[in-house]
């Protein structure tokens, strides 16, 4: 079986040398360099891609659209690393937009991992459970990235909470009304709900976000101070996920995909 590597560290392609024994593993640093790979090399049967890489702009995204352009009968394998939280959003894009047909954490012991590309390999379903809730996220209706990012309005106001952390300040940057800001705020802070719900990680509660964020209000005074207090917590804790997450709604690869698939709706 002829296996491709797509890791920006050689010591990925080793280990997997090692674990992968009797097989052939091949392996390429860079997304970029994909194509001309591809054009000299016999037909891979399963790809093990990374998903960011340090030294590139292109991400694992990249390699996905090209394997399915030029390789599309290789079975990909998205590798991750399970700590990184800024990866989510990623991957939900990965499964959202090419199926890979498996997710293998790069702590995975050596039984799993062959177990896993092998499967791929031969055409065979994944033997681990770990792309689960990734499809089921691709498969919900609305799908749970279009959910967060559903427009390119949307995609503005992420990247400027980004940046920002007073409430005209970010309304005026993404070039929305305060109130606009608002109902966003409002609603994505229920499909945060939804994606803490999907993807459960230690309690990371919003005091965590910026210290700069605009303080919420103080004891409520009437139902305009409580109002206020609302406003002020969902605007906390978006600016929390956008930060977390602030390279991928930066993105412009990304930016493509999620307007690609705007435009077909």
């Amino acid at each position: 079986m002829r296996i491709l590597v797509i890791d920006d560290y050689l010591n990925v392609e080793m280990a997997l040398r090692g674990i992968l024994d009797g097989h052939t593993v091949t392996g390429v640093r860079d997304p970029v360099a994909l194509p001309r790979m591809l054009a000299h090399e016999e037909p891979f049967e399963a790809a093990v891609v990374d998903l960011r890489y340090v030294q590139s702009a292109a991400t694992g995204l990249t390699a996905l659209a090209t394997l399915r352009e030029l390789s599309p009968d290789t079975g990909t394998i998205i590798s991750t690393t399970d700590e990184e939280e800024n990866r989510l959003l990623y991957l939900l894009a990965a499964f959202q937009f090419f199926d890979p047909k498996a997710l293998l954490a790069k702590r995975a012991d050596a039984f799993v991992t062959r177990a896993v590309v092998e499967a791929v390999g031969r055409g065979d379903p994944s033997p681990s459970p770990d792309a689960d809730p990734f499809r089921r996220a691709a498969a919900m209706r609305p799908a749970l990235l279009d959910q967060l990012v559903h427009n390119r309005t949307e995609l503005g106001i992420w990247q400027e909470l980004a940046r920002f952390d007073k409430r005209l300040q970010i309304a005026s940057a993404a070039h929305v009304h305060p109130r606009t800001l608002d109902a966003f705020t409002a609603a994505k802070g229920a499909a945060i709900d939804v994606v803490a719900a999907h993807f459960p990680r230690p309690a990371r509660g919003p005091e965590q976000a910026d210290a700069a964020a605009e303080p919420t209000a103080g004891p409520a005074a009437g139902p305009a101070a409580g109002a206020a207090g609302a406003r002020g917590a969902n605007l906390i804790r978006v600016i929390h996920f956008a930060r977390t997450h602030e390279q991928f709604f930066a993105d412009q690869e990304v930016a493509g995909l999620l307007e690609a698939s705007w435009r077909s709706r």
